[in-house]
């Protein structure tokens, strides 16, 4: 009887001690699909959310990319930080609302761990209209300085 006590008391610890490794050491996978969430949170906001707010979400939309980020978009394409800051400040600050989400996100972390590739599908409502958006992207991560950051952002062609 004090062994299989002793037995379930070693395996509940076991079992303490790899959930508080996976807690407090993540993988790079879900550090990246965890930062996917965090973008699109920041990169959504209501028609009556202050100015102030919008500004700080928009902000915080920038600091998930990096100094030499380049976002494509069909034919248009933005390069560097400091452009992408100009189009979120200006889209945050016109848009009478933005409901960003993405859906069935995959990331593959390359061998060197300091590549990452996701793709998603983007699912974007402006305003309180029902219609909505849907684009297939594919997102570049690079880790720089111990941090995983947006290095580019590109729509993928699909079928039509």
């Amino acid at each position: 009887m004090k062994i299989a006590v002793r037995l379930v008391l070693l395996a509940a610890l076991v079992a303490l001690g790899f959930w508080l490794w996976a807690v407090l050491f993540p993988s790079p996978e879900k550090i990246i699909l965890k930062k996917m969430a965090g973008l699109a949170a920041a990169a959504t906001f209501k028609a009556n959310d202050s100015p102030i707010l919008r500004a700080s979400q928009a902000a915080d939309v920038v600091s998930y990319f990096s100094n030499d980020a380049e976002i494509v978009v069909e034919s248009r394409s933005l390069s560097g930080r400091e452009e992408i800051r100009e189009q979120a400040y200006g889209g945050f600050a016109t848009l009478p609302g933005l409901k960003t989400s993405f859906l069935d996100v995959t990331a593959h972390v390359n061998p060197d761990q300091q590549n990452a590739e996701v793709n998603c599908t983007a699912r974007i409502f402006v305003g309180d209209s029902k219609d909505y958006g849907v684009q297939e992207m594919r997102f570049k991560f690079k880790k720089i300085e111990g941090k995983w950051l947006i290095a580019r952002v590109e729509t993928i062609k699909t079928l039509s």
